[in-house]
């Protein structure tokens, strides 16, 4: 269930800040 949380605050920081994505 932990992991499950980062990955939603992965996507929402991936989201919130795309350039880092590059």
């Amino acid at each position: 269930a932990r992991r499950e949380k980062i990955n939603v605050r992965m996507k929402l920081l991936q989201e919130l800040v795309p350039g880092c994505n590059k």
